[in-house]
């Protein structure tokens, strides 16, 4: 009695600190409504901050996240939110329990092939669940390891309602391009999920009677180098003339920030450097010598020791180590399109293959291509490449007592690793560079000259026979993709870098009709230039300045 007495007592306190009425399985048992939704990890501030201030009623929300057991990403593949739905979500839905469940493992391609082809997938399950199969983390939140072993009571196999992209659809359904979807291993059978497509072309667009398509806001995304080779390409680039000689090596403001352009970037992206020695200088503090980026007195400039070099080949090359994504993630496709015209033109360049992820002789041939299914896993794989660790199981290569230390290039969103300062200490051992002399700050893409970015879309049928409950979850899918494009939802989590405001935005093409402010004010993130055509977003088109835009432009010259 004197345990029960003592649990009890433990689950009121527990129930008292996430506030009164948050909702948790155990104590108010199953949702009246849920709704699944699948695809891009792309705007997750901006679905938290939707989720917390507009669909759920004030202190009634309960978040549960997954814990990769491999790096430890907390929320990286599934998240459940359960609440009371808020007022202003009208009737059907104001005071009931609502369970809003999203899966982000592999990428944008999951909101979009299983919607077509009605693919069951592998969903967070809190429903039954009690208080000991959950880890707390915080009020009103949960977390809980899930792996193989422990898949099958946190999982459940179910159709999604809706996908989330970080693009259009159409420019993922391109079958025989790195840009279709891959399909992915189940973590309850460890086998791929059944019944993926290989030719899956007609998923309408926006105005469908079976889709419906609506717009959300956009992502400003990165290019993302390993630590010691972004000092490198400080050091290089202030004895070229190119960064400013007052640029400080290691420092991480704009001005100190080391640049590529889209031919060089291009060029790493496709496969056609692979060795960093290819790249060189002329050093115009020596006389103009022609240097690689390998030379000892750059070495010494930027306070680095050289990487490992090749071991198959005999050639003594340092190869460069390139983190893509998996086929239909936005994060690679945005920069396909962006940086190859790929695979938008007849004869674009497509991006480079995909090195075996467990390959022991890793440098057999060059660049090292790596392609994460979880965008939080580029973090870690840059971080293996700059420690010589080999957490992720990609950096196979023995070194010593630990791993080949290698210079490391990888696509990322650009809101990440946040805690580095102005003077480079804190955060993880990798950063961002700027492209074409820009970093990616909002105001640039708001001025036209960052190149980096894409809206998205949420999608889901329009009808769907057999489920009754379809109109309140259109009705919650709806609320959330209209709130995910609103510039007073984004504003509230921008993303400060040491380099300046990043993150999500919204976009004067929206059909509300957003206005920009001059100068651009990162509390009010509306983006005067769009890829919308014809009433859809098009990824592979050149975005173009919104005629109807409201606000005006500001172009920055240089």
């Amino acid at each position: 009695m004197k345990k029960i007495n003592t649990l009890a007592a433990t689950v009121a306190l527990l129930i008292a600190s996430q506030g009164a009425s948050a909702l948790t399985p155990w104590v108010d048992k199953g949702p009246n409504l849920t709704v699944f939704i699948s695809g891009a990890v792309a705007l997750t501030n901006a679905y938290t901050q939707v989720v917390t201030n507009t669909l759920a009623a004030s202190g009634s929300l309960d978040t549960f996240n997954d814990v990769d057991p491999v790096t430890g990403s907390k929320g990286s593949r599934w998240t459940a939110h359960y609440f009371t739905g808020h007022a202003n979500l009208g009737s059907g839905l104001a005071g009931k329990k609502i369970l809003l469940v999203r899966r982000t493992a592999g990428g944008s391609g999951y909101g979009v092939i299983p919607l077509n082809s009605v693919i069951p997938l592998e969903h967070l399950n809190i429903v039954g669940k009690t208080l000991t199969d959950w880890v707390a983390d915080g009020p009103g939140a949960w977390k809980q390891t899930i792996n193989a072993a422990n898949a099958s009571k946190y999982l459940v196999k179910h159709i999604s309602d809706g996908g989330s992209i970080a693009v259009d659809p159409s420019i993922l359904l391109k079958p025989g391009t790195e840009n279709y979807p891959d399909q992915q291993n189940e973590l309850m059978t460890g086998l791929p999920e059944p019944g993926w497509p290989l030719n899956t072309t007609n998923i309408p667009t926006t105005g469908s009677s079976a889709f419906t398509v609506i717009p959300t806001g956009g992502l400003a995304y990165g290019v993302a180098v390993t630590l010691d080779l972004y000092k490198v390409l400080q050091a290089a680039q202030k004895r070229a003339g190119s960064l400013s000689s007052t640029a400080i090596i290691g420092n991480y403001s704009e001005a100190d920030m080391p640049n590529l352009n889209r031919n060089m970037l291009a060029s790493l992206l496709s496969g056609k450097i692979g060795a960093w020695d290819q790249i060189k200088i002329v050093d115009k503090t020596d006389g103009n010598k022609v240097k690689s980026l390998l030379d000892s007195s750059i070495l010494a400039s930027a306070g680095v020791l050289a990487p490992y070099k090749e071991s198959t080949t005999g050639n003594n090359l340092t190869p460069v180590a390139l983190g893509l994504r998996n086929n239909g993630a936005a994060t690679s496709v945005i920069a396909y399109s962006v940086f190859l015209n790929y695979p938008g033109t007849k004869n674009s360049v497509r991006p480079a293959a995909k090195t075996a992820d467990n390959a022991v002789e890793e440098d057999a041939s060059l660049p090292i291509v790596k392609q994460p299914i979880i965008v939080s896993d580029t973090g870690t794989l840059l971080k293996d490449w700059q420690n010589g660790t080999n957490i992720l199981g990609f950096n196979n290569v023995v070194e010593g007592l630990g791993y080949a230390k290698r210079w490391g290039i990888a696509l990322n969103s650009a809101d990440r690793n946040s805690a580095v300062t102005a003077t480079g200490t804190g955060g993880d051992p990798w950063r961002y560079i700027k492209i074409d002399g820009y970093a990616p700050t909002l105001e640039n893409i708001a001025a036209g000259v960052y190149p980096y970015w894409a809206e998205g879309v949420v999608l889901y049928r329009t009808n769907k026979s057999g489920d009754p409950g379809w109109a309140l979850k259109t009705k919650v899918m709806k609320t959330l993709a209209d709130n995910l494009g609103s510039p007073a939802i984004i504003g509230a989590v921008t993303t400060t870098q040491a380099w300046g405001k990043t993150g999500a935005f919204a976009t004067t093409a929206d059909p509300r009709g957003f206005t920009t402010t001059l100068p651009f004010n990162p509390s009010n993130p509306v983006v005067p230039f769009s890829h919308k055509s014809n009433g859809a977003i098009h990824t592979e088109i050149v975005p173009v300045a919104d005629s109807a835009a409201a606000g005006g432009l500001v172009v920055q010259m240089k």
